[in-house]
Parts: structure tokens; sequence; C-alpha cells
């Protein structure tokens, strides 16, 4: 497979001489991408569209996208489905930084959205992992899944509710 080197790089010097209210909608769709420095994903799919505003431009989009985990029950891998949905105003370097708390348009005209994705996802990735809803766990006694055979300590299993 090619390696693409910035799927999440948009260009958007054109949305300088646009006048506000303009906007143009992206459609995002890799198989994996991995984000710099530690986030691999799959099946990363979504939407977005910049608007031309006084201050700026204003991001608004949503993305799924799948990742490699690990159940915290069972402790089987299982690829966790994620999703977000955020907004972000990035605003003209003219402005200084102080003025608002907002990312700063870059002046080569791309915006890597790269990093910004990679945070929002990760703030969705719940804390306690789990491959199904009614994952049945580990015997704390002998370590068997209980997903796929009984054991006889049936008694002393971590009741999960």
């Amino acid at each position: 497979m090619e390696k693409i080197h910035h799927p999440l790089r948009t260009n958007i010097g054109y949305f300088f001489n646009k006048p506000i209210g303009f906007y143009r909608d992206f459609i995002v769709e890799n198989p994996e991408v991995f984000i710099e420095p530690d986030l691999q994903l799959f099946n990363l799919s979504g939407h977005y569209t910049f608007s031309r505003t006084r201050e700026g431009l204003l991001f608004q989009g949503a993305f799924e996208a799948e990742v490699d985990s690990q159940c915290n029950r069972c402790l089987d891998p299982f690829r966790a489905k994620l999703s977000t949905e955020f907004e972000e105003l990035y605003v003209f370097g003219s402005r200084t930084q102080e003025e608002f708390d907002e990312e700063v348009i870059p002046e080569d005209g791309y915006i890597d959205l790269g990093k910004l994705i990679r945070d929002y996802l990760l703030l969705d990735l719940p804390i306690n992992l789990v491959c199904k809803p009614d994952c049945q766990g580990i015997c704390v006694e002998c370590g068997v899944n209980l997903n796929r055979e009984t054991c006889e300590h049936t008694d002393s299993r971590i009741i999960l509710d």
C-alpha cells in the first residue's frame, strides 16, 4: 500500500481572498492513517467544513475511526470504534494570539488537521474499554476467558454491572 505523507493536510490558501460566509466541504476516507507521534487509526472517515468568518476560518468536523485496543475485562485484543464532533476557530495571523485562545492560520496556506483530530479522538476514548457489552471477563482464580469456556470457580467471579 502506498504511504500517504500528509493525508489530513488541507489547502486553505484560497480562502484569504474570499468573502465572509464562503465555505467549502471536505470528505475524509482513509483505510489506515498514522498520526504523529503515536496514534494508528483504521477506517478513518468523516466530513468537515471550513467557513470564512471575520476573525478567520471556522472549522466544523465529525470523524469516526477504529484503534487497536485491549478489552479491560477479558484482555483480548479488539478494534475500538471512536467518534468525535467538534469545531475550532483558526484566526488570521494579523491578530495576536493573545486576543483569542485559538489557532493561527499558517502563512503557507495549509492546515494539518492530524493533531487536532488525534486530540479529539483520544478524548473520546473510554476509560473502560470492553470488546462487547456482555463480555464475561476472566476468572480471577484460574484466568480462563469466560467468553470462551466455563470453569468451576463461578462463586468467586467478579460480578460486572
